[in-house]
């Protein structure tokens, strides 16, 4: 009689198990399918308010460019690299909503280069030029996923 009682207890294990699983999934599914559909970014002002990781293009070259809120004034810092060469340039500037100016340095104190774009549909693009404006490229970069 033991083993009649095991096997029921069993079975009774596996259904409630099975049902539970059922109830899950069902509740999982209704959430997701009631669930906000994944926000558009908002503006460049709240993206850049921590830090954040950015990848494009500048001209032809593939970057990376990692920005965040410098630690005791108003605006943004950060640095860049094109894929594929060692340095890394430093960038400093200023978001106003959506719209980004950025300078950049070799060196920290000399400005070699500016990055001026808007950030729209989770896109930021803009234009990238030399000191004189006599070279310019032009960029475009998306969030890059943690």
């Amino acid at each position: 009689m033991t083993a009649g009682v095991s096997r029921l207890l069993l079975a009774l294990a596996l259904s409630l198990f099975s049902v539970c699983t059922q109830a899950q999934q069902a509740g999982a599914g209704t959430a997701a399918a009631t669930a906000p559909a994944a926000a558009a970014p908002g503006s460049l002002q709240d993206l850049v308010s921590k830090p954040v990781l950015l990848r494009g293009t500048l001209g032809a070259e593939r970057v990376q460019i990692s920005l965040k809120p410098k630690a005791d004034e108003d605006g943004l810092e950060g640095k860049y690299f094109v894929f594929g060469r060692s340095a890394q340039i430093l960038l400093a500037g200023e978001v106003d909503q959506n719209d980004l100016m950025m300078e950049e340095s070799y060196n920290g104190k000399d400005v070699s280069g500016q990055w001026e774009g808007s950030f729209k549909n989770g896109l930021l693009s803009g234009t990238w030029s030399t000191l004189d404006g006599s070279v310019t490229k032009p960029f475009s970069l998306k969030v890059d996923a943690p």
